[in-house]
């Protein structure tokens, strides 16, 4: 019931209504999707109900689909505008990818060899103080199927939101906070983009990446191959609310997880059993109209104090004031707002 309820969550995504017969609801769904043998043909275009215009915006929907499953272009750095896309603002300009080659030469690891050719990989690069800071990351060449697409709280898996964006260009501009700190990543999805730069350059005491998605965790697996660390780092598939962990972490990080009310209440319980009483986490997202303060009021009836930062970096602030004068853009959904959590 899990999986169809969040297969009829991306179909309303899509512009495809929820069948009204339970008969075959199922496959027919699958076709509209563009599901062939348990599998996501990418150029299919979405045919939905009746209304031409009702058409192009599904069309429209599918379309920022296939073109976050197809890897990013080569060597070119994410537009901040996508015409397309129903998020109209998908990225901040912070960060560059570039398509990276020859890769299997640094691998001796002969066991991983084939999961890394079967990717393409990307460098994720930033320069902050005259200084260049990148990771590794791969993408899978193959279609996702029907089960990558609704695995858990699997958001994460299609494309780098602005959250992970900024969260990771804040980390990266504030590194002192992280040194000789243990540090935990909820929810990073295929990247742990976050978590990555965090373990490449904070020198923290440890680094724990994780997601509930086996896809995104296995993922990264391959991606942490590609990357060398200044600390210990691990990568494990942890469904927020499953188990109470006796891990404590000094620093929690959290990007753009707040997609889904019923596990906002998971979330925080997860946060409050894996934070230490003297640490603090990070939760970056839009206010996404009640969303955000949903979150910060749950936080709060549990125990954390919340600080709600609006402008915590000067270059994506800068970025977010021009960004306004684009119609397109609208701060309630595209602006990611950093949260401060602490038990204290």
């Amino acid at each position: 019931m899990k999986e169809y309820a969040l297969l009829i969550s991306f179909c309303a995504f899509a512009g495809i209504h929820r069948p009204q017969h339970h008969v075959n609801s199922m496959d027919q769904n699958n076709k509209k999707l563009g599901f062939v043998n348990g599998n996501v043909d990418i150029n299919n275009q979405v045919i939905t109900t009746d209304g031409n215009e009702k058409k192009k915006v599904a069309r429209r929907r599918w379309a920022i689909l296939a073109k976050a499953l197809k890897s990013p272009s080569e060597n070119e750095p994410s537009s901040p505008t996508d015409e397309c896309s129903i998020r109209r603002i998908s990225s901040f300009m912070l960060l560059r990818t570039q398509r990276i080659e020859n890769v299997l030469q640094k691998i001796e690891d002969v066991h991983v060899i084939d999961k890394i050719d079967k990717r393409t990989w990307y460098k994720y690069c930033m320069n902050l103080y005259d200084r260049e800071y990148f990771v590794v990351v791969g993408h899978k060449k193959r279609t996702f199927s029907a089960e990558d697409l609704m695995g858990f709280n699997n958001t994460g898996n299609i494309c780098i939101w602005p959250s992970e964006e900024t969260l990771t260009y804040y980390l990266v501009a504030n590194l002192h906070l992280f040194e000789n700190k243990s540090v935990l990543e909820l929810g990073g999805g295929m990247s742990c983009l976050a978590g990555l730069f965090c373990a490449k350059y904070a020198s923290a005491k440890t680094v724990a990446l994780t997601d509930g998605n086996k896809i995104s965790v296995e993922n990264v697996q391959i991606s942490m191959h590609l990357n060398k660390f200044s600390c210990p780092v691990s990568c494990q598939v942890f469904k927020w609310g499953d188990t109470k962990s006796d891990i404590k972490f000094d620093i929690i990080l959290s990007a753009d997880c707040l997609f889904f009310d019923e596990a906002r209440s998971d979330l925080i319980d997860t946060m409050w059993d894996t934070l230490d009483v003297n640490g603090f986490g990070l939760v970056m997202a839009p206010n996404r109209g009640n969303t955000l303060q949903n979150f910060i009021q749950q936080s709060e009836n549990k125990g954390f104090k919340c600080k709600k930062i609006t402008n915590y970096n000067n270059t994506v602030w800068e970025r977010h004031l021009k960004l306004l004068e684009n119609n397109d853009y609208d701060e309630n959904i595209h602006y990611p707002i950093l949260i401060e959590l602490t038990k204290l």
